[in-house]
C-alpha cells in the first residue's frame, strides 16, 4: 500500500488537518492517480467560512484535480471519451458520481449535481477522488479524461471547475449570436472562463466588470474588448460606459459571475431589448432584490440560472485547453502555488489582490 497525505475538513472555522492514510492498489474497476495539481475554488472558502452547512462527519475535499495514472484496474482501459489509458498518462477528473440514469429525476432533468448518488463531498478515512490528497482513487462511475500530449496540465487546471461551469451555463443560455454584446460581471475564474467562451462565440464586445487589476489584465488577454474596474467606477458610470460601447442598445447578454448580491440589480439594468441575464455566481447565502417585472415584459428579457456541471463539460475543457491554451496563455493564470501542507493558506488566498488562480501541488 502507498501512503497518502490527505487534507481533512471537519467544520467551519476549524483548522484543516493533514493526516496520512494507507492507499490500497486499485480494484479492477478503479484507477489510482498521483495528484499533481489541485485547483482552489472559491467554494472551498465558502466551506471554510460556514456558508455551507457543516458536514455530519469529517470529509475529504478539493474538486479540481489533474494527475498522473499510478495504477490502472484490470478492467479500465479507456477514459470516458474512449481514449486509451496507460500508467503514466495524465488525466483531468471530476470527483462526484451522478448516476446519469434515465430514471433519475435529477440526471434526466440535466441537473446532475442534484443526483442523490452524487457522493460529494466524500467522507474522510477511505480511498476517494478528492484532490486535496497525494493519491486519489477513481471508480468507473467518475468522469475522467486524458490530457493529450502537448497540452500542459497547468493549462487545464488553470480553469479548474470554472470552465465546466461556464460551458454548462452557456448551454443553458442557448445560441450566442455573432455580433452580440456581452457583459461579464466578475473577473474570477468563472468570469474569465465566460470571457473566453464569449470571445470564441464571436461576440462583438466582451465587457468585463471586476477587480483587482491583475484579473482585469488577464481578462484582456483572454478576449475582453473592454474592462471596467468596480473600485474605480460607480454603478451609473459603468451603465453609461456599457451604453456607449453598445451604441445605446444595452447588453445582449449579461453574465453574473461575481458571486456578489449587488451584481444582480446592476446587471439587470444593463440589459437591452431581448436581453438575457445568466446567473452563475449567486449559489450560496441570499440575494434578495426587488425586480421590475414590467421591464422584464416590455424588454422581452430572460433570466436564466445555472448551477452544476455535466460530465461532457470536462471533456470540452480539455479540448479548449488543447486548442486555445497556448495562444491565450492559460498557464499564466496560475499566480500562486502551495504545498498540500499549506492547503488552508491556499484556500484563504483566493481573496488576495494579486491572485488569479491558485493551485495546491500535493
Amino acid at each position: 500500500m502507498l501512503e497518502s497525505k490527505v487534507a481533512v475538513f471537519t467544520s467551519p472555522n476549524t483548522p484543516i488537518t493533514l493526516i496520512t492514510e494507507r492507499t490500497p492498489p486499485p480494484s479492477p474497476t478503479s484507477l489510482l492517480i498521483r495528484v499533481s495539481h489541485a485547483g482552489v475554488c472559491g467554494s472551498d472558502l465558502h466551506r471554510l467560512t460556514g456558508d455551507y452547512p457543516p458536514p455530519p462527519a469529517p470529509i475529504s475535499f478539493g474538486h479540481e484535480g489533474v494527475g498522473t495514472i499510478a495504477a490502472l484496474g484490470a478492467l479500465i482501459t479507456h477514459d470516458r471519451a474512449g481514449a486509451p489509458l496507460s500508467p503514466g498518462d495524465r488525466i483531468y477528473w471530476g470527483p462526484s458520481t451522478p448516476c446519469g440514469a434515465a430514471t433519475c429525476a435529477a440526471c434526466a432533468a440535466s441537473t446532475p449535481m442534484k443526483c442523490p448518488q452524487l457522493n460529494w463531498p466524500v467522507l474522510a478515512g477511505r480511498p476517494n477522488a478528492a484532490a486535496y490528497r497525494t493519491f486519489a482513487t477513481l471508480s468507473e462511475k467518475h468522469f475522467y479524461y486524458k490530457i493529450p500530449e502537448g497540452t500542459s496540465a497547468e493549462s487545464v487546471i488553470a480553469f479548474g471547475c470554472a470552465m465546466p461551469t461556464a460551458l454548462r451555463a452557456f448551454a443553458r443560455l442557448g445560441t450566442l449570436e455573432r455580433g452580440a454584446n456581452v457583459v461579464v460581471q466578475g473577473s474570477g475564474p468563472v468570469g474569465l472562463a465566460m470571457t473566453v467562451l464569449a470571445g470564441l462565440a464571436g461576440a462583438r464586445a466582451v465587457v468585463v466588470i471586476g477587480d483587482p487589476e491583475v484579473r482585469l489584465q488577464a481578462a484582456g488577454r483572454l478576449g475582453a474588448t473592454h474592462v471596467l474596474s468596480v473600485s474605480g467606477s460607480t454603478v451609473e458610470e459603468r451603465r453609461r460606459r456599457v451604453m456607449e460601447i453598445t451604441g445605446g442598445r444595452g447588453a445582449s447578454v449579461v453574465v453574473e459571475a461575481a458571486g456578489v448580491p449587488a451584481a444582480f440589480p446592476e446587471g439587470f439594468e444593463l440589459l437591452g431589448m431581448n436581453g438575457r441575464f445568466l446567473i452563475v455566481g449567486l449559489y450560496s447565502g441570499k440575494a434578495v432584490y426587488p425586480v421590475d417585472a414590467v421591464r422584464i415584459n416590455n424588454f422581452n428579457l430572460s433570466i436564466i440560472g445555472s448551477v452544476g456541471i455535466e460530465p461532457e463539460n470536462y471533456k470540452r475543457t480539455v479540448e479548449i485547453a488543447e486548442e486555445h491554451g497556448k495562444r491565450l496563455g492559460f498557464e499564466e493564470l496560475i499566480t500562486h502555488r502551495f504545498k498540500l501542507e499549506n492547503v488552508e493558506e491556499a484556500i484563504r488566498a483566493v481573496v488576495r489582490p494579486d491572485a488569479v488562480k491558485i493551485v495546491v501541488m500535493p
